[in-house]
């Protein structure tokens, strides 16, 4: 499978999807200016999991976002209903760690409200 890799900018995180290195993480701020667009390819990468084969072990998918807007907690969230989904249906054994300043209850707090929402159960590691 490719990887996606994507560049932070002053908007958007550094985004790392290579399931082949299982390396996956989301790093930085996240206000793009187009959200739907800008989460568009990784909604596709994520729904291409389910095409090939399941790798052994598990994979964790690190999100240590220090700022996100509400239009990309939405994304975020489906991301999450994704990885559920994949999980359960297709066998993977993704991981959530939602990384967080341990100064920063705003961020730790939005990781427990999408644990609740999602019912995927996260790893919190604060930093």
């Amino acid at each position: 499978m490719n990887p996606f890799k994507l560049a932070s900018t002053e908007y958007t995180p550094e985004i790392v999807l290579d399931l082949d290195n299982k390396e996956l993480f989301f790093r930085g701020e996240c206000r793009p200016e187009n959200v739907s667009t800008f989460f568009a390819p990784i909604v596709a990468w994520f729904e291409e999991l389910k095409t090939v084969p399941v790798p052994e072990g598990q994979i964790s998918v690190v999100f240590n976002l220090d700022y996100f807007n509400s239009s990309s907690a939405k994304h975020i969230m489906d991301i999450f209903f994704l990885i559920s989904d994949i999980n359960k249906d297709y066998n993977y054994q993704l991981e959530i760690v939602w990384e967080y300043d341990e100064d920063d209850e705003d961020v730790y707090d939005a990781g427990v409200e999408f644990e609740d929402l999602s019912g995927v159960k996260f790893i919190f590691k604060a930093l």
